[in-house]
């Protein structure tokens, strides 16, 4: 029987205690499900490969760290009884046994006033809605199969970022996109700040390649880098200027401490505001190192790719290279 449904999961190496498996395996959506775990180093060819070996009508990607939420099928079937639904995307959630630092991390991911439209990723915004690549993230979301002759398979040339140009240009070809708060997943958040404040530049970084990648089509993301103009001009126009950015600093910080996730505890919540400028800052940042990377060529997708089922035996690839897009 062909399966309604076909998961994909890139790994470094395969295990069959990944959370995702064992989120799936507790499940049974209607119409069969076909799960396809990708072994290798390029996650965007990873996927890639495991798509040509997909057979569901319905493409769903996942990290193996996420675990689906009780009514994730039931919502993905919902959305996709809609005829004009083409790609539908929902929230990676908190893990419920989330540490203090994951938390604030999340809180501030979550806070329109820090990150904009882009807290949908992370929190159940509004209702189903059409939507762009801005309120989605590639861990939680799901695709007709057919479209992908329209658009192609996602740009080998880009990780990060990779879901933000093949969305932009879906939505170029008139494919339907959509956001459905209710179409969760719960996964991990950063736990140190180090890892958090390298995620945020690597996001910077991979959005100015993306440039490159969309033959220099620019986003409304690209004006971020103005933000960073504020602190230069503090600091180049003398200390009064930097007084002043210091106390619209500690504004902004009681604003995010009074606003942030309920979840919270107060010293947790002011260490959260004070840490908020950082978010839009660092990425800001990422972009302007991302301007160095323009002018080397774009590394090529190696290594080898392996594809599994759920039990780890192997699955034929195919023609891989009919899903990779020219350079």
């Amino acid at each position: 029987m062909i399966p309604r449904y076909t998961v994909i999961v890139p790994v470094l190496r395969f295990r069959a205690d990944e959370p995702v498996l064992a989120s799936l395996r507790e499940t049974a959506p209607i119409g069969g499900l076909q799960i396809l775990v990708a072994e290798g180093r390029h996650p965007a060819r990873q996927r890639n490969a495991a798509l040509a070996r997909a057979t569901g009508a319905i493409v769903v990607f996942l990290d193996n760290d996420c675990t689906i939420s009780p009514r994730f099928w039931t919502a993905l079937d919902l959305d996709f009884a809609r005829p004009e639904v083409e790609v539908v995307g929902g929230p990676a959630l908190l893990r419920p046994q989330a540490n203090g630092a994951e938390k604030i991390f999340h809180a501030l991911l979550t806070h329109p006033f820090v990150v904009g439209p882009i807290s949908a990723r992370y929190a159940a915004r509004g209702v189903f809605r059409a939507t762009s690549q801005t309120e989605l993230i590639l861990c939680n979301l799901a695709a007709r199969h057919a479209i992908f002759e329209r658009t192609g398979p996602l740009s080998t040339q880009l990780y990060p970022n990779e879901e933000n140009e093949w969305l932009d240009r879906a939505q170029r070809a008139g494919v339907h996109i959509f956001y459905d708060p209710d179409l969760q997943v719960y996964r991990p958040q950063r736990s140190s700040w180090i890892a958090m404040a390298v995620m945020l530049l690597r996001y910077g970084i991979g959005r100015t390649r993306q440039l490159q990648v969309s033959k220099w089509r620019p986003t409304a993301h690209q004006a971020a880098p103005l933000i960073l103009l504020g602190p230069v001009l503090a600091v180049l126009l003398g200390p009064a200027y930097l007084v002043a950015l210091g106390v619209l600093w500690l504004a902004l910080a009681l604003l995010v401490a009074a606003t942030c996730g309920g979840t919270l505890y107060w010293p947790q919540r002011l260490l959260a505001g004070l840490v908020a400028p950082l978010i839009p800052l660092l990425y800001a940042t990422g972009q302007v190192l991302g301007i160095a990377t323009l002018f080397f060529p774009i590394p090529g997708s190696q290594g080898e790719i392996a594809v599994f089922d759920e039990r780890g035996k192997p699955v034929a690839l195919g023609r891989e290279a009919a899903t990779e897009l020219p350079n």
